[in-house]
């Protein structure tokens, strides 16, 4: 899962990068940023990475210099949460309380508030977001063939022999490979993806030792992924 996170680039939003990022990571997750490469609007790239991503943290905490008035926040920030409300993406607006609070377009939306004097209370809470969103887009992917899983993966997952890795590809982008616990259930071996985007294409590598056995980049559709 590609979660965007999108947030102030100065010194007093440090802490998102020192504590919300490893634990969008603890979750196997991957960060996505629109760096610090624009100013008050947004370039056409970084509207392309929050449409790439899974889901979008947005971080409305206070701009605080001579020439911002009081309550204000960062305008790409807005822009990134209203780009993830109309995909229909999963986000969640995490809102400083000196920051103004007429709601706009995250009006009945859940939001976590932000007290700097209680941040444990909000990183526990974008963890509870975090559990959320990983709980509702798993998706269970059978390796095919069924005879060669049973005869012979089985055998070397049994002995706890295997690695997984998996990597998917939406367009010409193409995640990091990210890793999966082969899952004996009935009627063969399985493994557990984050849910991609829809027309995403997914290849998975299953090793031991020097043997590796992959399967093409296949859609999703059929739930069953077949190895060479």
């Amino acid at each position: 899962m590609k979660i965007f996170v999108a947030y102030g680039y100065n010194d007093r939003d440090k802490w998102i990068e020192k504590m919300v990022f490893p634990l969008i990571e603890a979750f196997g997750s991957e960060v996505e940023t629109g760096g610090i490469t624009y100013g008050m609007k947004i370039s056409d790239a970084v509207r392309s990475k929050v449409r790439f991503s899974d889901a979008l943290i947005g971080f409305t905490t206070e701009r605080v210099s001579p020439s911002d008035a009081d309550g204000q926040t960062h305008r790409w920030v807005i822009e990134e949460l209203a780009i993830a409300g109309d995909d229909k993406k999963p986000f969640v607006e995490v809102r400083e309380i000196a920051v103004d609070q007429q709601d706009g377009m995250t009006a009945g939306y859940q939001r976590i508030n932000y007290d700097e004097n209680a941040r444990d209370k909000c990183l526990v809470e974008i963890v509870q977001a975090l559990g959320l969103w990983h709980s509702s887009n798993i998706v269970q992917v059978q390796l095919l063939p069924k005879d060669f899983a049973r005869d012979d993966l089985r055998p070397l997952h049994n002995q706890k022999l295997l690695t997984c890795e998996y990597v998917i590809k939406t367009g010409n982008h193409q995640t990091s490979p990210k890793t999966a616990d082969i899952q004996r259930i009935k009627g063969g071996l399985f493994i557990d993806i984050q849910q991609p985007e829809r027309n995403a294409l997914i290849q998975i590598n299953i090793k031991h030792g020097t043997t590796v056995w992959s399967s093409d980049y296949e859609s999703l559709d059929s739930y069953g992924i077949h190895l060479e």
